[in-house]
């Protein structure tokens, strides 16, 4: 029903200029969805990473295109504030996601807790989730011990090289639960595999669904193990940012997408 059917009066001023906004966004299901997604704490964090690591890659690429000015005679000196201000944003996507982050410990230990009470059959898949949730509580407070002694390093009292060993080992208990993910979502494949020979055409679409999902995230939890490898010795192992950045951006989109879809609310049947 569009705007004159639900109103037969005749258009008033005021509907002309301050429902012009309202009777011309027509509802959509993907408006819906997007509202739906970035209102959880998962699609937010997705969005932002994307856009952190995206800025990330972008920032050099207009360095060196300021400085191939520079030599043309083109450009006064050899630099980019666009190239600086996305470094900034970066840098202030991190730092927000980290604080959004803080009370994720909390879902850990409501993860735990459903885990026990409602078990999924397979013990091996048990214990891999109770081993995801036990390196999250390692990691949550080291990560954190290494945030806030940058900040508040007097008050806490935290030297620099207990800082260090608290961030690198909080990378390490990350890089345990990613590992375990990846092992989880493996075994999860054989186990769809194995029922798809046997499964009616109903169940088949759910899990072809499914296996879809377990294809992003395996994306993105794969190719964040390089990166966790990288900060978890000090001085990293790559040279180059260009790896570590490409690399996660490729995580974050697998993850964004993956999230989006499973998001999806299915449409009605007709």
């Amino acid at each position: 029903m569009n705007y004159s059917e639900k109103n037969p009066r005749p258009l008033a001023i005021d509907d002309l200029l301050l429902g012009f906004v309202g009777a011309n966004t027509p509802p959509s299901q993907t408006l819906d969805h997007a509202l739906r997604f970035f209102s959880t704490w998962s699609g937010t964090d997705k969005l932002m990473m994307t856009s952190q690591y995206t800025a990330k890659l972008v920032a050099p690429l207009l360095l060196y295109r300021a400085e191939l000015q520079f030599r043309a005679g083109k450009r006064a000196q050899p630099i980019s504030l666009t190239n600086e201000g996305l470094y900034k944003f970066a840098s202030q996507l991190s730092l927000a996601r980290r604080i959004m982050g803080f009370w994720g410990l909390l879902g850990i230990f409501r993860g735990l807790s459903a885990l026990e009470r409602s078990p999924p059959e397979s013990r091996l898949a048990l214990n891999l989730q109770r081993l995801q949730g036990l390196s999250m509580i390692a990691f949550y407070p080291l990560e954190y011990i290494s945030f806030f002694s940058a900040s508040f390093a007097p008050l806490l009292r935290i030297s620099p090289v207990a800082s260090m060993k608290a961030q690198l080992w909080s990378v390490r208990a990350w890089g345990i639960y990613v590992a375990l993910k990846v092992a989880e979502l493996c075994n999860e494949w054989c186990g769809l595999v194995e029922t798809e020979r046997t499964a009616t055409e109903d169940a088949l679409k759910a899990i072809k669904k499914r296996k879809r999902a377990i294809l992003y995230q395996l994306a993105a939890n794969i190719s964040r193990l390089p990166v966790i490898m990288h900060w978890s010795v000090v001085g990293g192992i790559y040279q180059s940012d260009l790896w570590t950045n490409g690399l996660s951006l490729i995580s974050a989109l697998a993850a964004f997408r993956g999230g989006w879809e499973s998001s999806r609310v299915p449409a009605p049947m007709r």
